[in-house]
């Protein structure tokens, strides 16, 4: 009974049906997060930071998804996810063109930025998506990431030089059987090609196509896949994200293990001048029963004039009280050196950012309820 409940609270609880029509099999459901942590924050130089943070076990979100069988194994349906900022009530940015420039939201208006598309699937071909969607390659960071968000999430994309780093839009997407999200079976692929939609004409023509692939294999109590992701931009020379992840699971516990490079043709000058950065992580879920403990540590190096690296240690204690509800608390520290700044969490809530090779932590503790 204690490792259902644990492992009920990993994921997303059954969405509630509030509408049907038609077939049996035909519904529109509504699903979600609401996670609120009480977050402190530090960098080295930049002091500290004390705020309530959305999302330090799970990104909250509001969805809406809806699947009509249409017969002969074919079904078609749909899904709107939206980030929320939960400690406001404001949305999240989205983004048009997967450029700097189609950057959306600024005054926190709901938008649908983690998912937006319609699909079409057969049973012996897989599915086929169009749309706004996780890349590929996200998913292996996802699916070998302890932690995944809050305090404890691992730095691994270069920041400044993509947007595509997670999710893309004007996208199509192809999946194969029974390997819609990171958990798959058997021998597994996802491939997505996404637009940026510019003029066909000067040198920034291609910029924000997005070429993304994964694959691998899912076995009874471990998987392995390999990613990844070229988003085209003629400033940097291209953005190129590549990855390599797998797992093993025994007893309850879960062991994970995550090497990649992220890399541009061309120095990125607000980065110090670096073009890779590549990164190792080991992790895991170790259970205690009821609950469980996350654990990972990465180490992430860089090519730029100073020679930089990083070194991040995370650790936790997630209690679930429900199937729905659960207590958590994460504690994060970074190392930097040379020219690297890594805080010590990411995207708004990322907290003080330190000086070059200077520290970071911090703490998360909080609640997660799912509907």
């Amino acid at each position: 009974m204690n490792k259902k409940i644990l492992w009920s609270a990993l994921v997303l609880a059954p969405q509630l049906v509030f509408a049907q029509s038609g077939a049996a099999q035909t519904g529109v459901s509504v699903y979600g997060v609401v996670d609120m942590a009480l977050s402190s924050y530090r960098g080295e130089g930049a002091g500290s930071r004390t705020m309530l943070t959305s999302g330090g076990n799970q990104a909250s979100r509001l969805g809406f998804k809806g699947r009509e069988d249409l017969g002969d194994g074919l079904a078609a349906g749909f899904e709107l996810e939206s980030g929320l900022n939960t400690d406001t009530g404001a949305g999240q940015a989205s983004n048009t063109n997967n450029q700097p420039s189609g950057t959306v939201n600024a005054n926190g208006a709901i938008t649908f930025n983690r998912k937006s598309y319609v699909y079409l699937e057969g049973k012996d071909w897989g599915q086929l998506r169009l749309g706004r969607d996780y890349t590929p390659a996200f998913w292996n960071l996802f699916a070998y990431d302890p932690f995944r968000v809050g305090a404890g999430i691992s730095g691994h994309v270069l920041n400044g030089t993509t947007v595509t780093g997670f999710r893309a839009s004007n996208a199509v997407g192809y999946f194969s059987p029974g390997c819609t999200s990171f958990a798959c079976k058997g021998v597994f692929f996802q491939g997505m090609l996404a637009s940026g939609e510019n003029a066909s004409t000067g040198a920034t023509k291609r910029d924000g196509n997005v070429y993304s692939f994964r694959l691998g294999y899912g076995g009874e109590n471990f998987d392995l896949a390999v990613a990844s992701a070229t988003t085209k931009n003629a400033a940097v020379g291209d953005f190129r994200q590549s990855n390599l992840g797998g797992s093993y699971t025994w007893q309850g516990h879960r062991l994970m293990a995550l090497v990649g490079e992220n890399k541009t043709g061309l120095p990125v000058a607000s980065l110090d001048g670096t073009s890779r950065g590549r990164f190792w992580q080991v992790g895991a879920w170790v259970s205690t029963g009821l609950g469980y403990i996350p654990v990972s540590y990465m180490q992430l190096k860089r090519n730029d004039v100073a020679d930089s690296s990083a070194r991040k240690l995370a650790v936790g204690y997630v209690h679930p009280l429900s199937k729905r509800t659960t207590l958590y608390g994460t504690y994060a520290h970074v190392t930097n050196k040379g020219a690297i700044r890594l805080p010590v969490s990411s995207g708004s809530e990322l907290g003080p950012v330190p000086v070059r090779g200077g520290s970071a932590s911090g703490f998360d503790l909080g609640i997660r309820h799912v509907f």
